[in-house]
């Protein structure tokens, strides 16, 4: 091989790689860096009973009395909606920040999305209308009038006398789940 054909293999290969950086170089500053993507999850997750009602502004066993449409939530470029639902509850046990008789609304993610039904299990799915709950709430950010649940730990339906846990295998719902109701509310005092 000569000097000059060494040289031109040189420079053809010094160029292609000068070349190739160039061109990843250029489309990883010419698009957005990707955002990571996350799952959805509960903002507050406890680690004992004691702890989830410390946090909680109230903690009442209701009555489900109806269920209303209620406000929809747009993305940034109004393509995707996530429409949300109003549980009306009668306070059949006020045990904190709301007091027995009184009334307290839910809101969380409605099973009706743009005429489609969807069905969201992660907070323990739908209210049954007449059914009685232990429900631990937080109200809103916003200072509105509605709460929402502190997570799935934090929802009992009365079955039988007995409060069945949306999470029953969670070791903080188990502490509750499968009592008798009454005793239930003495544990909370």
């Amino acid at each position: 091989m000569t000097r000059r054909t060494f040289w031109t293999y040189t420079v053809i290969i010094a160029i292609c790689g000068l070349s190739s950086a160039a061109a990843l170089g250029w489309r990883s500053h010419s698009q957005p860096p990707q955002q990571p993507r996350v799952s959805a999850h509960w903002k507050e997750h406890f680690q004992g009973l004691g702890q989830m009602v410390a946090a909680s502004d109230a903690v009442v066993l209701a009555r489900a009395d109806s269920v209303a449409p209620g406000r929809v939530a747009f993305s940034s470029n109004n393509e995707d909606s996530l429409a949300f639902e109003v549980v009306n509850f009668t306070v059949v046990r006020g045990m904190k920040g709301e007091r027995t008789g009184g009334t307290v609304s839910v809101e969380r993610v409605s099973s009706s999305q743009d005429g489609t039904v969807a069905y969201f299990n992660f907070d323990g799915g739908d209210f049954e209308v007449g059914g009685t709950y232990l429900l631990f709430l937080k109200r809103q950010e916003d200072g509105g009038p509605y709460y929402y649940q502190v997570n799935d730990q934090g929802r009992f339906h009365e079955e039988g006398g007995r409060l069945v846990a949306a999470s029953p295998g969670d070791p903080v719902a188990g502490a509750l789940h499968g009592r008798s109701t009454a005793d239930a509310l003495k544990m909370l005092r």
